[in-house]
C-alpha cells in the first residue's frame, strides 16, 4: 500500500476517465470496420477527430497526472515498469507524404 494525496489522485483519475470515456466513444463512432460507411473512407475523419481530441491541453494534463502520481513509485519500480509498457513506436507508424498529409 502507498498513501496517495487525494488531489494527486483525483487528477489523475479525471485524466483516466477522460482518456477511457473520450477514446471509447471516439472508437464507437470510428471502430465499425464491418460497416462500409465507416471504414477506411472514415480513416481522415478519425484522424481529424483524434488530432481534436489530443490537443496540447490534455497532453499537459496527462503529463501532469503523470508527474504527481510519479513522486509516489520508486525510480526502480518505474524503470521496471517503464521496460514493460508498450510505447508506441514511431518506427512502424505509416510514413507522412505530401498525398498522406
Amino acid at each position: 500500500m502507498v498513501e496517495v494525496a487525494k488531489n494527486d489522485l483525483l487528477a489523475a483519475w479525471a485524466v483516466l476517465e477522460n482518456l477511457a470515456v473520450s477514446l471509447d466513444q471516439i472508437g464507437g463512432v470510428f471502430g465499425r470496420e464491418n460497416d462500409a460507411a465507416n471504414g477506411s473512407e472514415n480513416r481522415p475523419a478519425l484522424q481529424e477527430a483524434l488530432g481534436a481530441y489530443l490537443t496540447p491541453e490534455l497532453v499537459k494534463a496527462i503529463n501532469d497526472a503523470r508527474m504527481r502520481l510519479g513522486q509516489y513509485v520508486p525510480d526502480e519500480e518505474a524503470e521496471a515498469m517503464s521496460e514493460r509498457i508498450a510505447y508506441w513506436d514511431c518506427a512502424t507508424a505509416p510514413k507522412v507524404t505530401s498525398e498522406t498529409g
